[in-house]
Formats: C-alpha cells, sequence, structure tokens
C-alpha cells in the first residue's frame, strides 16, 4: 500500500511539474507574439495571464524575476489580465508580482521593483467614460476618457480586491489596505485604506 502512494505522489507531481512548464512555455511565447520585451525567471502559475496588446504601438516591459498568479478554480476566479492600448507604455520592475489582478494602460504605468498586488485588484490609468452622458451615448465615448499616468514605487504592498485609479502614485515601502479605492496620490512609507482610501498611519523602520 505503501508503494502504491509513493507512485500516486510521484505522478501527481508530475503531472504538475508538467503542467507548470507548459504553462511557462505558452506564456512566453504568447509574450514574443505580443513582443513584449521581458528578464530572466518571469513566471506565471496556474494558468497563463491574459494579454490584450495592441501589437502596432502598446509597449510592455517585464524586469527580471516578474510572477504572475492566476486563479480559476475559487472564489477569486481571475486571471492575471494586461491590457495595453496603442500608444501606451506598461513597465514592471524586478521581483515584483500579481495574482489574479488587472492592470489597464492606455497611456502609461510603471510598477516598480518588489511590488506585491493582491488578487482581485485592478489598476487602470483611464476613466475608461466621459462624466457627459452625452459623450457617453455615443461612439466618441472611449476614446475621449481622461487619463494620467499610474506610478507605483518599490517594495509597495497593495491588498487583495483594491482599485488604482488614474494619475496616482504611490510611494515606495507604501501599503494600501485590501479593498481600498485609491484615487488621490500616496506618499512614501505610509500606510493607506477604505473607500476613498485615507492615510492610517506612518510606518517606521
Amino acid at each position: 500500500m505503501r508503494i502504491i502512494r509513493l507512485l500516486y505522489k510521484s505522478v501527481h507531481y508530475g503531472n504538475i511539474l508538467l503542467k507548470a512548464k507548459v504553462c511557462l512555455m505558452r506564456f512566453k511565447l504568447s509574450l514574443k507574439l505580443n513582443d513584449c520585451k521581458y528578464g530572466h525567471g518571469v513566471r506565471c502559475y496556474n494558468a497563463i495571464p491574459v494579454l490584450q496588446i495592441n501589437r502596432n504601438s502598446g509597449v510592455v516591459s517585464l524586469g527580471n524575476n516578474v510572477m504572475f498568479n492566476s486563479y480559476t478554480d475559487h472564489s477569486w476566479n481571475s486571471k492575471c489580465k494586461l491590457i495595453v492600448l496603442a500608444n501606451a507604455t506598461l513597465t514592471i520592475g524586478d521581483y515584483s508580482g500579481m495574482n489574479g489582478a488587472m492592470i489597464y494602460c492606455s497611456q502609461r504605468v510603471v510598477i516598480g521593483k518588489h511590488v506585491k498586488i493582491g488578487g482581485g485588484t485592478r489598476i487602470s490609468d483611464s476613466n475608461h467614460h466621459s462624466l457627459d452622458y452625452k459623450i457617453r451615448r455615443t461612439s466618441r465615448d472611449y476614446k475621449l476618457a481622461k487619463s494620467a499616468p499610474v506610478i507605483i514605487g518599490d517594495d509597495v504592498f497593495i491588498g487583495a480586491n483594491c482599485y488604482i485609479g488614474k494619475g496616482v502614485t504611490i510611494g515606495d515601502r507604501s501599503i494600501v489596505a485590501a479593498g481600498s479605492v485609491v484615487v488621490k496620490s500616496i506618499p512614501a512609507d505610509e500606510i493607506w485604506g477604505g473607500n476613498p482610501a485615507k492615510f492610517i498611519k506612518k510606518l517606521t523602520n
């Protein structure tokens, strides 16, 4: 019986490793097909991230050891997704990672080094729609949506299910509490949370 268990574990873990290798190979192929630049050690787990990138002028640059963890089989039920429009630039620094999160880039989004982005988080540099209902009724709505760069510094930790809006800068080492809606910039070394996100406390080393 013990031998059977050992054989089962061996086959089971072998299948997991094979699945992980195939997933990574397909992800790297998808990056190459979309003309994305990436460093060594890029990783993806559980499922291949969704890439919607304008091949003519959308630019994506991933640093070394960037990690994407997608979910398809539990409550978050979300794959990592990168959406980069024409003439937009997305940069993700070394050793940063995201879990089931989405980045929407219509102009410029910069993620620093060693950044952790929690499951279900959405980062967008665009309003997507006009405040004017008359414009929203037209095909110009999408094109006239306001946008502004999003800059996230090094060592930032963003909790699960957050929204980071256009024009926001988050300073180095700051923390955003889970479920927060961030619509204005956060200085370095601070904890913010809530809807809308507000200052909670200063971080001290």
